[in-house]
Order: structure tokens, then sequence, then C-alpha cells
């Protein structure tokens, strides 16, 4: 494969010592090998500047970047400004890579011309990486298209982009914000021109409970409402299909964060403004042209029924595919 190309590879760090050699060696066994590696040790206490540093001895392709403790947007806008590459990925550093990651979704890009592109994470711990099947389909959209397709995941992680498409834009650095994926994915998708989806799963995302990354944290409605409101408004004089996707968009999280909170025995907020917020919502999105009929379906049964609905959602075990799919024998029935 032709290796003229430069790839960034942005990882900020804290408090991995446990997973951090583990997740940077997936990146310096790539089998494309014109990367440069950017550890952005983000105040960490703990081993993992020292394994910063080892690592950038052993490989020249390894620079490490050493600041304050600011949170992983701090760290990944540090990241962004040194990365010199034409492209640029980001990965947290207690998960890792499938060899070919950067290799395979560079050769997508250049062979459909596509700023962006996109693969499957496979979300597991331990053992549960061996024997994963590499088989998945790809399809290329426009920007658009890959929004309203429904197919490309909020979180940054995953896939591999132009850098130019960040111009102008860094991560949102709050002390309090836990939506910084949110903030800047669907401005990154509106920009591409194309956008390449495959379902190789290319992306091991490793469930790690003491992670600050993966920890329990308790849901923070107004930050969560401000950046899906700030999305709407962004489309708002754009294009009306993803303002009225936007609708929808936020419809969905505030159902998805309802069941969040209920399964949250320490859960604080305000459950009955919740609701009165996703009443809100929901009427907006039940006379919307985009939503599909199965969507309006369970935005439905949730106006309707949200306690039922979350006792259902949450309850363990329970196969979540099975209640789309009574969704779409509905929709089949009533056109």
């Amino acid at each position: 494969m032709n290796e003229s190309s430069l790839v960034s590879v942005v990882i900020p760090v804290y408090q991995t010592e446990k997973y951090l050699w583990h997740c940077a060696q997936s990146v310096i066994g790539q089998s494309y090998k014109n990367i440069e590696i950017i550890l952005v040790d983000d105040g960490s206490t703990d081993k993992s500047p020292g394994i910063c540093d080892n690592l950038a001895r052993m490989d020249g392709r390894v620079r490490v970047i050493h600041q304050e403790n600011g949170g992983i947007s701090s760290a990944r806008n540090t990241g962004l400004r040194h990365a010199r590459g034409e492209y640029v990925a980001f990965l947290d550093s207690d998960d890792f890579l499938h060899r070919h990651f950067i290799g395979y979704l560079l050769s997508l890009c250049r062979k459909h011309r596509a700023q962006l592109a996109a693969c499957g994470l496979y979300r597991g711990s331990g053992g549960d990486f061996e024997g994963i099947s590499m088989k998945g389909k790809s399809a290329v959209y426009s920007g658009k298209e890959a929004i309203l397709s429904r197919r490309v995941k909020s979180g940054v992680v995953g896939k591999l982009y132009k850098r130019e498409l960040f111009d102008g834009l860094a991560f949102p650095v709050s002390d309090h914000f836990n939506y910084e994926d949110e903030a800047l994915i669907y401005k990154l998708l509106y920009r591409s021109g194309q956008v390449v989806v495959t379902k190789k799963p290319l992306y091991y995302y490793y469930q790690n409970p003491v992670s600050t990354t993966r920890k329990e944290n308790h849901y923070k409605p107004t930050d969560f409402y401000e950046v899906l409101q700030e999305r709407i408004l962004f489309f708002e004089d754009k294009d009306r299909e993803l303002y009225e996707y936007s609708y929808e968009y936020l419809c969905l999280n505030l159902m998805l964060f309802y069941f969040s909170c209920k399964r949250d025995p320490k859960n604080t907020n305000d459950m009955e403004e919740l609701l009165w917020q996703y009443g809100l919502v929901y009427f907006k999105v039940l006379y919307n042209e985009v939503t599909p009929l199965k969507y309006k379906l369970m935005f439905t049964a949730f106006y309707q029924f949200p306690d039922a609905c979350a006792l259902i959602a949450n309850r363990a075990g329970f196969p979540l595919k099975r209640w789309y799919e009574a969704l779409k024998n509905a929709e089949k029935r009533l056109r």
C-alpha cells in the first residue's frame, strides 16, 4: 500500500497505567507504518507519565506531551494542535486497535475520495476480543446522508479523519461537560464531502469499570440538553431535513437518558422535568417528515408509558432487538 500520507494518532492519557502499554503497542504495531503517535499525558499521578516516556524512547514515531490535568477535551485539543498528519485518529488509552485499523480505513478514504471513514466498535473485556469476525460490508454516503443514515456513532473514536475537517473547530473544554463528542461529530460529518462506513470491527472498546472514561457518572441533563439544542440551532438555517432529524435525535437521547436515570440508584435528576422536556420535543418529531414510522411508534410508546418502557429496556438480558423487530412489524401492518 502507498504510505505517502502521514497519519496522526492522538491518545489522551490519564491514570491508565494498567492498559496504556497494550493500547500504544496496538498503534505501534499497525500494518501501516507512516504514523505519528501523540501521547498527551493529562496530569496523570500514576505510572502513566513514565510509560509514555519509555514508549517515546523505544519508537521515534511516539511523541509525548505532559500537561496539567484539563480533561479529555483539553488533551485531544492539545494533540490536534501538535498533529502533523494529513489524517488523524483518536484512541482512548484503555482501548486498542486492530492492526489494520489505519491501513484499511485509509484505503477506503482513498478509494472513495472520502474525508471521513468509520468502522465498527467491539465492546468487551479480557478474552472477549479473541476470534472476532472481520466480516462487514461498507457503504459510502455524502456527509448529510451519513447523518441521516443513523449508522454513524457519535463518538470520535473508531474513525479516521482528514485533518482539515478540524480547521476552526475544537472540543469544548469544561470542568463539568461530558458530551464533547456529541458537540463536534455532527459538524465533522456535515463538513465531509464523502463518508465511508464499514461494519468491520477494527476498534476495540475495553470495558474497564474503574477507568476515568468508563466510570458510572451521574447524568447532567443541562449539559446534555444544551449540546443537542445547539445541534438543532446549527442546522436550523442550513438544511430542513437535518434540522428535523436533530429533533428526532434529541427525542431519542432524552428517552435513553431517562432509561439511564431509572437504572441508576444514585440518580438525583428531576424525572418529571425530563419527561416534560421530552413531551415538548415529542410533538415536534411526531409531525416531521424525516423520522421513520417505527421510530414514531417507539417514541409514542415511551410518551404514553415511560416507566414501563424503562423497566423493559433495563431488564437484565432483555433482547432489545426484538423490540425493534416488533416496531418494524407494527409499521408494516399500519402501511
